[in-house]
């Protein structure tokens, strides 16, 4: 994990899915982003909902506000937020996943099957210290890794 920038408690006590999706509003721009989770699939469809949740909040400020270069940010902003794709599927049938997703949400065991070379990593379970390295070897220099562990919802 030599030359990566980690950030640790942003999120506060009790991080959320919107906290995520809020810090992802922020990285949009810088490339492919990684989320280890412990159930991809159970998190993908919250974390899809809280994107459009803040989509439509910055649709609304580009509607209220009058300032040209203010709309013109915003409504980029908005193309950019509706092209990104997400996913949960890590890889199928021993085929390695395609490029064309912008969100990839794995657990720690398939990432050790396949190293991710995105810019940010959001670490939202427990994973330990070598499976880190690991996972984290093809990341390039100055890459973030956001360590948010999510409260387990016990039904």
């Amino acid at each position: 994990m030599y030359g990566l920038i980690r950030e640790e408690g942003s999120f506060g006590a009790n991080p959320s899915v919107k906290d995520i999706a809020r810090h992802l509003y922020t990285r949009m721009y810088g490339g492919k982003v990684v989320i280890v989770a412990e159930r991809p699939a159970a998190l993908i469809g919250p974390l899809r909902k809280q994107w459009l949740k803040l989509m439509r909040s910055v649709q609304k400020e580009r509607a209220r506000t009058l300032d040209a270069a203010r709309i013109q940010e915003l409504a980029s902003r908005v193309a950019r937020m509706q092209a990104m794709k997400f996913t949960a599927s890590w890889l199928t049938n021993d085929t390695y996943l395609d490029d064309s997703y912008d969100i990839y949400i794995a657990t720690a065991e398939q990432l050790l099957l396949w190293a991710p070379e995105c810019r940010t990593l959001y670490v939202t379970c427990d994973i330990e210290r070598e499976e880190l390295h690991r996972v984290t070897a093809f990341m390039p220099r100055g890459s973030l890794i956001v360590f948010c562990q999510l409260a387990s919802r016990q039904a």
